[in-house]
């Protein structure tokens, strides 16, 4: 009678012949061997996480790309003449590290043996290139790991914004009395200062424009982590990535600090083109440009005041103008009340009229703050013995008398308005 064991890896087979009723064990070798080769394989950062099988292994293109094969006897390949690298020409892989069983036990890996791999492949590859690198074990077998080398994701294209909405905000103490506008679908940014912004000492903290960096979706079981290169700053402007690094295939927060002081005291306009490039694949990029404009000329600094802010019909109101550089003489300030007959001429240097839509304030010259004075009048709609009823005051830098532009703004260092409540006297 005879019976034949081989259950266990790696453990030599043995032969158990019955001969007259004694048990005779003779070391048959080699009627078998056990089996060794290519099992898994992982990325070289974590060893519990299968990425691939011995169906094959998909690698992003790139130089020093890593990863680990793990099977028995693996650890035992020659590396200069027990490994091979099948691929197109351009592309070579070597092994850099072998472990031993006992070693990546150690390592809380199981007890196998493994490879650390290195690949070489052109990073601007365009299309999916087919590979492989075989194993010699000790007994003169070979075991292969198919590969595909797969090109770098591309780059969509960058904006300014999240879902439309500048992020985390438009920097308010920054533009104040601005204007800060995408263009070109978002990928332009003209920011405009407000008026006396290089006299500006006060202190800035939202001063950071965030812009996501969005790549095709794809299955890669090996990619590369990397910070984006971004060039073309202007002097006043620094960028962070979060994560740093990143892998190829996540999408990144890139963070853009304005320095606030270097933003505030510019003498004239910067135009600047970001590049946002895949460090790799350098032809895979994507480009913002940002436009900063010193303030052009006269403007307010601040919104219009009303003193006081609530009174009885009758009284006189003073709406305070303060501007960014001192007044010229000639200068005009176009302004009016939204609900012209309910206010009337209060002085002479405030010349008013209610069947007039706009008024006229000449300013007197070296001035950087004024006040035009109004009456207001107990007239229909303009009180309420209920409640006291909201009036508004706009002004505009510029005559609209030679220039009907003047009052089409409605935003911006040119254009403010106040608000004033009369009461039933």
């Amino acid at each position: 009678m005879m019976s034949i064991i081989d259950k266990r890896r790696g453990t030599p087979l043995r032969r158990e012949v019955m001969v007259g009723g004694a048990a005779v064990a003779l070391a048959m070798l080699p009627v078998a061997r056990a089996w060794a080769g290519v099992e898994y394989v992982t990325r070289t950062a974590s060893c519990t996480i299968h990425v691939a099988s011995t169906s094959g292994l998909t690698v992003m293109a790139g130089p020093n790309m890593q990863f680990e094969v793990w099977g028995n006897s693996v650890d035992l390949t020659d590396p200069t003449n027990g490994f091979t690298f099948t691929g197109p020409a351009g592309m070579q892989a070597r092994i850099v590290t072998r472990r031993s069983g006992s070693t990546n036990s150690g390592r809380g890996c199981g007890f196998v043996g493994s490879a650390v791999v290195e690949i070489d492949t052109p990073p601007t590859l365009t299309a999916n290139a087919s590979a492989s690198v075989s194993f010699k074990m000790p007994l003169g077998d070979l075991s292969r790991l198919s590969l595909t080398v797969v090109p770098n994701p591309a780059l969509s294209q960058a904006t300014w914004t999240t879902q439309g909405t500048i992020q985390p905000n438009a920097m308010p103490c920054i533009v104040k009395t601005g204007s800060i506008t995408t263009l070109n679908q978002d990928t332009k940014l003209v920011i405009q200062l407000p008026p006396g912004s290089a006299q500006d000492q006060t202190t800035c903290t939202s001063n950071v424009l965030n812009v996501r960096a969005v790549v095709s979706s794809q299955q890669v079981d090996v990619a590369p982590s990397f910070n984006y290169r971004v060039t073309g700053l202007p002097s006043f402007l620094t960028v962070t990535q979060s994560p740093s690094p990143a892998s190829a295939l996540q999408l990144p927060s890139l963070s853009f600090t304005f320095n606030v002081a270097g933003v505030r005291t510019l003498s004239a306009a910067s135009t600047s083109t970001i590049k946002i490039t895949n460090p790799i694949d350098t032809l895979r990029s994507t480009s913002l440009v940002l436009q900063v404009v010193p303030n052009p000329g006269q403007g307010f600094t601040q919104a219009a005041t009303a003193n006081p802010t609530s009174t009885n019909a009758g009284n006189p109101i003073d709406f305070t103008l303060r501007f960014s550089a001192p007044t010229q003489s000639g200068q005009v300030v176009t302004w009016r009340m939204t609900q012209a007959a309910c206010f009337a001429q209060a002085v002479a240097e405030a010349p008013y009229s209610a069947a007039s839509p706009f008024q006229f304030f000449r300013l007197p010259a070296g001035q950087t703050s004024v006040n035009i004075r109004v009456l207001s009048v107990n007239g229909s709609g303009c009180t309420n013995k209920l409640a006291p009823v909201a009036h508004i005051f706009e002004a505009w830098i510029g005559d609209s008398r030679t220039n009907p532009q003047v009052t089409t703004v409605t935003s911006g260092p040119s254009y403010t308005r106040a608000n004033v409540s009369l009461l039933f006297p």
